[in-house]
C-alpha cells in the first residue's frame, strides 16, 4: 500500500493545487494529512473543502485548535493579527459551516495497520498530539513516553516544517516537513511510504511562491511588519523555528 503524509498547509491555495497535481502523477493508495489546515495565509477555506470532497483523512492540528478557539470567543483577534497575520479574522468570518464542523469532529490522531506495519499519524507526537516538537537533537529516554513511541513501527509527525527521519527505540518517527509554509530551507514537501516496501521518499515540489506574496502584499495592507514575517518564511534558507 502506498501512502501519503503531508502537513501544515496553512491556508496556502498555491502549493495545495500544486501539491493535488503531485498527486495525480504519483497516485497514492491513501493520504494523509497531518493538521494545520489555518493559520498565516488565506485559502484554508477551500482547501478543507477540497479535502473532504477527495475524502482525505486528516487530523486537528495546533492552528486549526486555534481557530475554533477563536470562533467559540476563547481567543481574541488582536493577538492573532499581530502574529499570524489577517487570515484567521477572514477565515472566521467567512468559513462554510459545514468546513467548521469537519473541524469539529477531527480526531487528534489518525492509526492504522497494512501489510503488517502499525502506523500512527499525529500533528505532534505520541507524547503530545497537537504541540510536541521533534528535531533532530529530541531524546527521549524517559521509558513511558518511549513506549507511546514503539507503540507504532512507523510515527509520522508534523507541526515543526522541518524534515525529519529520526528513530526512538524500535520506531521509526518521519516529518515530511510541510506542505504550505517550508522553514528548513528544502522547500514545500510530502513523504510517501511504501508499507509492503517499508520504503519511504521526501519529495519537495515547487509552487507559485510569487502570487501568494502578492496576496499577502494586498490582504496586509499597511502592515509592514506583517507582510516582511508572512512572506520571509516561504523562501527561508536558514532552519529557524517559528510557532
Amino acid at each position: 500500500m502506498k501512502i501519503c503524509f503531508f502537513s501544515d498547509i496553512h491556508g496556502n491555495g498555491y502549493a495545495f493545487d500544486a501539491f493535488l497535481k503531485e498527486m495525480e502523477r504519483c497516485k497514492p493508495d491513501k493520504i494523509i494529512f497531518g493538521g494545520d489546515f489555518a493559520g498565516y495565509y488565506y485559502d484554508a477555506d477551500r482547501i478543507i473543502s477540497k479535502m473532504r470532497e477527495l475524502r482525505f483523512t486528516c487530523v486537528l492540528g495546533n492552528h486549526d485548535k486555534i481557530l475554533l478557539e477563536l470562533l467559540d470567543g476563547e481567543r481574541k483577534a488582536e493577538p492573532l493579527i499581530e502574529r499570524y497575520g489577517s487570515s484567521y479574522e477572514r477565515l472566521a468570518c467567512n468559513i462554510q459551516k459545514e468546513n467548521e464542523q469537519f473541524l469539529r469532529q477531527l480526531p487528534l490522531f489518525y492509526e492504522m495497520e497494512a501489510d503488517g506495519v502499525k502506523l500512527g499519524f499525529f500533528h505532534g507526537s505520541p507524547r503530545d498530539y497537537q504541540n510536541d516538537r521533534i528535531y533532530p537533537d529530541t531524546e527521549i529516554t524517559d521509558s513511558a513516553e518511549l513506549a507511546l513511541f514503539e507503540k507504532y513501527d512507523y510515527v509520522f509527525s508534523g507541526h515543526t516544517h522541518h524534515k525529519l527521519v529520526k528513530q526512538f527505540g524500535k520506531t521509526i518517527l518521519i516529518n515530511p516537513g510541510s506542505a504550505g509554509q517550508q522553514r528548513d530551507g528544502k522547500g514545500t514537501s510530502y513523504v510517501l511510504f511504501d508499507t509492503g516496501l517499508r520504503v519511504w521518499e521526501i519529495c519537495a515540489f515547487p509552487y507559485d511562491v510569487e502570487s501568494l506574496e502578492q496576496d499577502v502584499d494586498r490582504l496586509e495592507g499597511e502592515h509592514e511588519d506583517r507582510k516582511k514575517r508572512l512572506k520571509e518564511v516561504l523562501r527561508r534558507q536558514a532552519a529557524i523555528d517559528i510557532e
